[in-house]
């Protein structure tokens, strides 16, 4: 017998989206039902409703049209070639944002060394866990929402306020960026080996160690990105 697994609400939510659009009843450039409509129908927030929207624009299912909602870009889910072709049409501004996290998450593990407590180890040990469990399970959405959360965490330990700010701005760059690269089964992979070399030496508050695996993580990221370009 298998333990039975919760699934987050948000996933319900793109679950039930998602079945709708490829179902076959809608087309391509048809609006979906308002937020508020959604919220009522499906008993959930409107920041629920938001971040399933988020993550069905990421993998281009919709397209958000400020002001006026969400349409139906396709009815298909995006297949391998089409985020290799997402890669490359944003690869100058992805490398951008690569560059500047090698900048400032290196920083972030010393400040979250130097400023964690026993439970912020606890906490971040909690996301790690589930990161690992979602690559195990091969879900994309959960995996890019763990991923996020890990680093969130490291940059919320440190307590800096302005680098939570810079962090803030670019991670607006960077979900597009995970929603897509872990749909690739390696690239999600990749990064267990160094989420817990990073884990461990934020335990062991050894600063060295936490900004010399920091840095070959985001290497790490760059060299994934160019392999998938290069294809």
């Amino acid at each position: 017998m298998q333990a039975i697994n919760r699934v987050p609400v948000v996933q319900q939510v793109v679950n039930n989206l998602k079945e709708f659009i490829t179902s076959g009843e809608p087309a391509v450039g048809d609006k979906l039902p308002t937020e508020n409509e959604l919220c009522k129908n499906l008993s959930v927030g409107r920041s629920t409703v938001r971040e399933a929207f988020r993550i069905l624009q990421a993998n281009g299912l919709i397209e958000i049209k400020p002001g006026r909602g969400a349409f139906i870009a396709r009815t298909k889910e995006l297949e391998i070639v089409d985020i290799v072709d997402w890669f490359v049409q944003n690869e100058v501004e992805l490398k951008d944002c690569i560059e500047v996290r090698f900048a400032i998450e290196p920083l972030a593990v010393k400040l979250a060394i130097a400023n964690c407590s026993d439970q912020d180890i606890v906490e971040l040990t909690e996301i790690h866990a589930k990161f690992v469990y979602a690559v195990s399970s091969q879900d994309p959405i959960e995996i890019a929402m763990y991923d996020e959360r890990f680093h969130n965490k490291i940059m919320e330990i440190g307590k800096n306020k302005l680098l939570i700010s810079i962090n803030s701005k670019i991670s607006e760059g960077v979900q597009s960026f995970r929603d897509k690269t872990f749909k690739v089964p390696k690239n999600a992979e990749n990064a267990i080996e160094p989420h817990t070399n990073v884990l461990n030496a934020i335990r062991n508050r050894d600063v060295e160690a936490g900004e010399m695996f920091m840095k070959r993580h985001i290497q790490r990221i760059l060299v994934d990105l160019t392999e998938i370009i290069q294809k």
